[in-house]
Order: C-alpha cells, then sequence, then structure tokens
C-alpha cells in the first residue's frame, strides 16, 4: 500500500510541481545554476505540456551555448525539413579532442589496425528516444537527461564525462512527434481528462507513429530506406558506439519493460556473451533504478532481437549493445489504466532514470564494452575464414537502377564489396562483367553480411513481434549465388562514388527510339515522357532489330518512342530522351526502320499507346497506414508521379471518372450498395482498380470482381477439435498466423503485369493469411505459388500447405475495366522492389490486359 501511494504521490507531483526541477527528478544533486533548467528554458513543467520539437531544438542549442560539455551537431534532415540531432555530452577535454578520439574508435573497430589502450579509451554511448512520434515521453526524458549531463555537479557525473563520450538523438522521428504533439496538445483539458475515451487519446489517421510518408522508422535500420535512416546509418559507422539505447512507448495498460528480452527469440548470429553476460549485468541498473523510485516492470516475456533493423537491435551485429524501454503510455497528459491514473510526467520519469541507469553500467563496463567490441569483428573474420562459404555473386544482367539501389544499402552498411572483372558461373547463373559484384564473407561486417544473405527456415520460436524473413537479395529481386571456392577476378572495393553512371550514348533517329523494360527506372523515364505530352507505345510481343547499338533483342514491355507522329520537334525528342537518360539512368536505342529481323514489326498492332494515369488511393481511419504510404513512397520516390490521396469519409463527393486508376490497400471498406455501385460502375466503364490483401478479398465477396477466397482452416479441421490448455492459446493461435515470411512462385512474364522480368521465378513477400484461389480462366493467374513455396522465414505448417499453389496475382475483367488483385502487399517498406514492378505495370499497363478468353465478371 506505502508502495502504491509513492507511486501516485509521484504522478501527481510531476504534473503539477512547478518548483525547481532538481527537487523531484534529481533529488539532492547540485546544479550548476547559471544553466536553466528546462522548466525554466520552456515556460512550463515537464509532464504538464509536450514540448514542440523546435523548442526542444533550442533547449539543445541553448546547453552548447551556455555549458562546456555540450557539443550541437547535426546530422541531416528529415522530409519536412526538420533538423536531426546528435548532440555530444562528454568532459571539456574530450570535446576539445572530439575527432582523435573518433579516430581512435574506428581502429579499435578495424581488425587489422593495432588494437588501442582501451584504459585510456572512453566508451560511446548513443541514446535515443522517440522513434515512433507519438511515444513522446522519451523525448522529454531526453530534455532532462541532457540537462542532468550539462549542469549536474556531482562528481559522479563528471568522471561519467570524462570515462564516456555520450550522444543523445532526442527524436529519431521528428516530423512524427509533431503530428502528435499538436495533436495531444491542442486537445488537452484544463483540468486533464484521463478518462480513454476523451479525443485527446485517441489520435487520427495517420498516427504520430510514422514519418513522413506513414513508415515505421524502426524497422528501417538495416533496410535504410528513408532519408532519416540514411542519415542515421552514416552517423552511427562514424563512431560505432558501444552502447545504444531505444526508448519506447506501448499500451496503456502496460508498466515498463528492459531488457532481457524473448530467449527463444534471439538472433543466433549474435554473440552470447551480449545476452547472456551484458544485458544480465546492465539489467541490473535497470532493476536498482526502478526499484528505487518504486516503479513496476517486467522482463524476459515478450519483443525480440533476432530482426537486425530495431534501434535496439542493430547495434548487436554491430559489436555494441542495444536497449530496449517499452513504458506504458499515457498517450496524452493523463490516462486512466488498470494501475490507476497514468501522468506523462510519471512516464517521462521512468525513461529519464533508465537513461542514467544505462549511463552508470556503461562508464562501470567501460573497459568491458571495449573489448568485447573489438573481439567481435576479430571472430567475425576468423569465423568467416573458417566457413566453408567464401562469398556471394549477386547482380541483375540487365536492371543496374537495382544493382545500384542494393549496392547503395551494402554500403550504408559499410559492407566491402567488388564489381566483377570476368563472366562468372555459378551453378545454372551466369553473371557479366560489369554488371555484377562479389561480397566475400570475410571481413569484419561477415555478420550483417550473413544477416542480409542468409535464408534460415528453422526457428526457435514460432510466435514473432515482426518478421521472420529479411533476405534483401529476394527482396530487391536480385540473382545470387553463393561461392564454396575460389571466388570471381574482382576489381577495386567499392566506394560510393562508384554508384554514380554515365548513360549510354545513342545515335538521333528520324524514325524512333527504343526502350527495354527491364530496368527499375523504365517507369520514372516512361512518365517523364507522358506527362510531357510524348507519345509512347508499349509492345505486347518480343522482337529483333537493328539499332545504333547492333542487333538486339528486346522482350516483353519494351518502349517505343516514334518520331513522327510526335508534336515536338526533331531536335526537341532527342533532347529529351537525353536527359531522361541522365536522370533516370536508362539506355535508349535508336533505330532507323520498324522492319524487324526476328518478331513483330514496330507498326504491329501489338504495340499499345501508353497514357498519363491519374491515380486516387482511398485512405483514412479502417486502412493501413503502412502500405498507403508505401504506395505514395513508392510513386513520389521511384516513379516522381502523384497521387491523389482521398478520406474514405470524403470518397462520396469524389467523381470517379476524372481518374484512371483506383489503388485500394488493406482495408476495412464501405459495403453498402451506393458505395460498392460506385466502384462497380466506375471499373464497368475503364477503370483499373488494384487491391491488396483484405482489399482483395472485398472486391471478391462484394461481387466486384470474380474470385474466390481460399480458407485457412477447414471447417471440420481435427485441430479444432482438439483440447488445448488456456495458456496456450496466444501461442497456438498466434503461430497459424503469417507474420512475415518470403516464397517462391511462377510469373507469367508475357503479361503486362509482367513486363520487364525475364525469369519467371519470382520471390513474394506475405505478412497476412489473405489466400487466393486459382482464376477460372487460365490466364487471368498472374502469378501461382510454388507447390513448395517456403524460401526464408517461418510459417505454420498446416498455413503453409494452403499458401501453396495458391494464386499470388490475380486479374478480373469488369466490362471496360479490369481488378487486379494482389494476395500481399508489393511495396512492402519501400524495400521490395522486386516486386514494386509489378504494381508499376499494373498502374501504367492494367488496361491492356485483355483477351477474348477473360470472362467479364459479376455479369
Amino acid at each position: 500500500m506505502k508502495k502504491i501511494f509513492s507511486l501516485l504521490f509521484l504522478s501527481l507531483f510531476v504534473l503539477t510541481n512547478l518548483s525547481a526541477q532538481n527537487d523531484y527528478f534529481f533529488p539532492g544533486k547540485q546544479f550548476n545554476p547559471n544553466i536553466l533548467t528546462p522548466d525554466a528554458f520552456l515556460g512550463y513543467s515537464i509532464g504538464t505540456q509536450h514540448t514542440r520539437y523546435d523548442r526542444l531544438v533550442s533547449y539543445f542549442e541553448y546547453l552548447s551555448q551556455t555549458s562546456d560539455r555540450v557539443k550541437f551537431q547535426t546530422t541531416g534532415r528529415t522530409y519536412e525539413y526538420r533538423s536531426q540531432l546528435m548532440v555530444a555530452f562528454s568532459s571539456p577535454e574530450n570535446l576539445e579532442n572530439l575527432e582523435s578520439i573518433r579516430k581512435q574508435h574506428l581502429d579499435l573497430v578495424d581488425p587489422t589496425a593495432k588494437m588501442p589502450d582501451v584504459k585510456a579509451m572512453p566508451v560511446i554511448m548513443q541514446l535515443g528516444y522517440n522513434v515512433h512520434g507519438n511515444e513522446a515521453s522519451g523525448g522529454e526524458a531526453s530534455i532532462l537527461t541532457a540537462y542532468y549531463l550539462a549542469a549536474c555537479e556531482d562528481l559522479e557525473v563528471q568522471s561519467a564525462l570524462k570515462a564516456a563520450v555520450i550522444f543523445i538523438e532526442p527524436v529519431i522521428n521528428p516530423d512524427g512527434r509533431d503530428r502528435f504533439v499538436n495533436w495531444v496538445n491542442m486537445h488537452k483539458g484544463m483540468p486533464p481528462v484521463s478518462d480513454p475515451n476523451d479525443r485527446e487519446h485517441n489520435e487520427v489517421w495517420p498516427s504520430g507513429r510514422v514519418n513522413h510518408y506513414w513508415f515505421d522508422l524502426n524497422r528501417d535500420w538495416f533496410l535504410a530506406v528513408h532519408r532519416e535512416s540514411r542519415n542515421r546509418l552514416n552517423f552511427y559507422h562514424q563512431w560505432y558506439p558501444n552502447v545504444v539505447t531505444d526508448h519506447h512507448e506501448m499500451g496503456t495498460n502496460s508498466t515498463h519493460f528492459f531488457e532481457p528480452s524473448k530467449q527463444s527469440a534471439e538472433n543466433p548470429l549474435v554473440p552470447g556473451y551480449v545476452y547472456r553476460n551484458l544485458n544480465d549485468t546492465f539489467a541490473k541498473y535497470f532493476e536498482e533504478a526502478m526499484n528505487e523510485i518504486g516503479s513496476l516492470y517486467y522482463t524476459k516475456e515478450s519483443f525480440d532481437n533476432l530482426y537486425p533493423g530495431y534501434g535496439s537491435s542493430y547495434p548487436d551485429i554491430e559489436g555494441g549493445i542495444g536497449f530496449l524501454f517499452e513504458q506504458g503510455s499515457s498517450r496524452g497528459h493523463v490516462q486512466d489504466s488498470q494501475h490507476g491514473v497514468l501522468t506523462f510526467g510519471f512516464a517521462v520519469r521512468n525513461h529519464l532514470v533508465n537513461a542514467i541507469a544505462t549511463i552508470k553500467g556503461g562508464v562501470a563496463q567501460r573497459e568491458n564494452l571495449l573489448k568485447f567490441q573489438r573481439e567481435f569483428f576479430e571472430t567475425a573474420v576468423s569465423s568467416a575464414q573458417k566457413s566453408t562459404l567464401k562469398g556471394y555473386v549477386v547482380g541483375s544482367n540487365t536492371d543496374a537502377t537495382t544493382n545500384r539501389a542494393f549496392l547503395n544499402m551494402l554500403l550504408l552498411h559499410r559492407i566491402e564489396v567488388y564489381p566483377i572483372k570476368a563472366e562468372t558461373k555459378q551453378g545454372n547463373q551466369i553473371f557479366k562483367a560489369g554488371q555484377t559484384y562479389y561480397v566475400p564473407v570475410a571481413q569484419p561486417q561477415y555478420r550483417m553480411v550473413q544477416s542480409i544473405f542468409e535464408k534460415p527456415v528453422t526457428f526457435t520460436d514460432s510466435i514473432f513481434y515482426d518478421a521472420s524473413a529479411w533476405n534483401l537479395p529476394l527482396a530487391y529481386g536480385l540473382p545470387v549465388a553463393e561461392v564454396k571456392s575460389g571466388g570471381p577476378l574482382t576489381g577495386n572495393k567499392l566506394t560510393f562514388d562508384d554508384l554514380s553512371f554515365q548513360p549510354n550514348s545513342f545515335a538521333q533517329s528520324k524514325y524512333a527510339y527504343l526502350l527495354s523494360a527491364e530496368d527499375f527506372n523504365t517507369h520514372k523515364a516512361l512518365y517523364q515522357l507522358v506527362k510531357d505530352g510524348y507519345f509512347v507505345k508499349v509492345g505486347q510481343k518480343p522482337f529483333r532489330i537493328n539499332t545504333d547499338q547492333g542487333d538486339k533483342t528486346f522482350g516483353y514491355g519494351t518502349l517505343i518512342i516514334p518520331v513522327q507522329t510526335q508534336k515536338k520537334a526533331n531536335d526537341a525528342i532527342f533532347n529529351k530522351l537525353k536527359e531522361i537518360a541522365a536522370n533516370t539512368g536508362v539506355n535508349f536505342y535508336s533505330v532507323k526502320t520498324g522492319y524487324s529481323t526476328e518478331g513483330v514489326d514496330l507498326g504491329s498492332n501489338n504495340f499499345g499507346t501508353v497514357k498519363v494515369p491519374k491515380v486516387l488511393m482511398p485512405i483514412g481511419a479502417g486502412t493501413s497506414q503502412y502500405e498507403a504510404g508505401e504506395v505514395w513512397y513508392m510513386l513520389d520516390n521511384y516513379v516522381g508521379m502523384p497521387i491523389t490521396k482521398v478520406d474514405l469519409d470524403q470518397m462520396s463527393r469524389v467523381n470517379l471518372n476524372d481518374y484512371d486508376v483506383m489503388v485500394m490497400v488493406n482495408g476495412q471498406y464501405p459495403t453498402d450498395a451506393k458505395f460498392l455501385g460506385k466502384v462497380m460502375s466506375w471499373v464497368e466503364t475503364g477503370g483499373t482498380l488494384i487491391t491488396f490483401k483484405s482489399a482483395s478479398e472485398w472486391v471478391i465477396k462484394n461481387q466486384i470482381a470474380k474470385g474466390k477466397i481460399r480458407e485457412l482452416k477447414e471447417k471440420d479441421s481435427t485441430a479444432t477439435k482438439a483440447r488445448i490448455d488456456y495458456e496456450k492459446a496466444s501461442d497456438t493461435e498466434g503461430s497459424r498466423y503469417t507474420g512475415g515470411a518470403i516464397f517462391s512462385a511462377n510469373l507469367d512474364i508475357t503479361n503486362p503485369l509482367g513486363f520487364g522480368y525475364t525469369d519467371r521465378k519470382i520471390s513474394l513477400y506475405r505478412n497476412s493469411n489473405t489466400l487466393l484461389e486459382l482464376a477460372e480462366s487460365p490466364y487471368n493467374t498472374v502469378i501461382k505459388y510454388d507447390a513448395n513455396p517456403l524460401l526464408n522465414g517461418y510459417v505454420h505448417p498446416q498455413t503453409l500447405q494452403k499458401i501453396a499453389n495458391s494464386a499470388g496475382l490475380l486479374i478480373s475483367s469488369r466490362g471496360r475495366g479490369n481488378v487486379i488483385m494482389f494476395s500481399d502487399n508489393p511495396n512492402f517498406r519501400g524495400t521490395w522492389l522486386g516486386t514494386s514492378k509489378l504494381f508499376f505495370n499494373a498502374l501504367f499497363y492494367g488496361n491492356k490486359i485483355s483477351t477474348p478468353n477473360i470472362t467479364n465478371s459479376g455479369e
């Protein structure tokens, strides 16, 4: 009872007390009176208001101007042009020698360099907060931690600053945080309203959790899709911190979590010393800190370290140790919970004490952490040298854009990669010189290399916090092969400068230009042409023709830009194509004749005119903000094409006839007759409807498209009759859900949706249990899963049987339009370039799909 009273008193005290900061956050500590507390600087007590990001930045700037323990620095800007901070805290002497400390630390992580004297080296720590913008208590805790390090005059703090360089990244997701902060501040009651039903505690769509493009940045350390992550990774690899914290929030009715996490979900590539020794050692510091203030907490029951792309797991693959903190969220200023009234200030304090506990542990374990980091990279090389696997050959012979994107990701993780100088054959695959690359495993980043290239299918656990598969060559759709002996002839190690490209030169033509469809930037080039009024046709048959660069075979989806039919002068056409080649890297070919040496001629009816697609996407409550954001991001960044985003509750006022294509991501859509009739009529008059996951089920159930849903469970199966203990219910049912795995399938590359693909084998990512039967028409199943499809990740055996031989992509015609149904999401996390091309094809060529054998649906 005494502890409960203390907790409630603390919560009220934090929320209402306007006295000096150190009276309630740092009892008994002495602070420099010349440095303003956050309270004094901001004009309100921490916990009573959510701090806007610009004010938070201003306080860190202020500290750097008034304390010689602080160095203000930025790593870049977000999409909405907010600065990303990485503010250094250390002793004045260390800050004066920061660059030499950095270089010495880089020697530490280089197995080929002389081992520095760790007794004289500071430990490097990085405290990261608020990667989910609506988990805002971490951002406030960062301000208090900064004040503590800048102003506290106790010997313990001064000693810690001599022994450590501490970087504070106060908000990892500034755009999302400000979205959330504006919401809760403008809805804050005076007095505060703790009722969970109050508007303050229930954000609108999209939530503050996500960044500008509605992505979860806590999955992006590994994938490196967004500028926030790329800026952070560039900083990270300038320092290789020994300790990294990742401060989060969770459900209001939860208490507080700190590591260790689930032992059954640990990354097998990470040395056991991290989980068995370092985690347990630091846990004692967290335990002591939380016990001292009487806060409830738990460990070991949830969260995992398997996926290497979290803020708390990425450091484990880089010779450091990451710590996850999850705090029950007030999602506003004060909210009722099963533990009583939870205040924002209480959540802030729990993060604060654990940040300080982390610093204490890091300083105490300084030499152990530094020695371990050196051993980590030494054993990475020695383990790789003992392996029968020598490396990986990877790359497309025809898609330079995807190659560059993949190589850029490898270099961001500081992986050594080399161009292949002579054609090499691995198994049945041929890798051409100058277009493919070799990644040796014997390098300091061996564990990261394995994280990217390995394809595990067996796991200790069957319940995953997130994905169980993340093989990136499969995601990028790139050919890859293991090298077990020797190795290909290679050139010099690649750098970022090597990723720049010089477009091929091509002759001016008076007849036509051709663009092969294999390069990922084909759609970007196509859009730049059609939006500027150029006449472009797409070929539905392969052909061979003489070009300015010799006799060449062109496949399905080749673009032709005829000269005489344009409303532009010949020189203007040529200059436009050179401009497009320069900014996309695609290769144009000029021809003097329409007569092909093989296949169809250029004047054949097998070439159809391409028009500018005007695209609409319903969004808002009930739809997936992640998938909608992925569509938006892919079109913005890979095509340069705008998309109109309309809230579902505003769809009634939209004239669908103003649009050619509608994209419906995973979600729950209206089933009233008016809405259904509107969509049906639009498709019938020529619209192209593209659906993902549950939206594909929606069009089938509501008879907009013809198809059948494959049921996951048999109604009378033995499994449903079996008696199972209650406590096993969550694990038993949860293991049946496909949380994220990779599967093999067969693609019809002759279908317009398959244009640009040269291999019928395709890898698909699934993180749902939407299952589609094959189409009745033999021509309408564009992708079919293989009979034994699992490539990477975990899937329940019964679920795997259902996925086998199901449809991955279907077409159903209705009137003059088409419904294109994906059983999953082709744009997953902005990384699956290997399947995003299917989506782009659907946008541009969805209205080209028609054969006499396709049966109209719903008529």
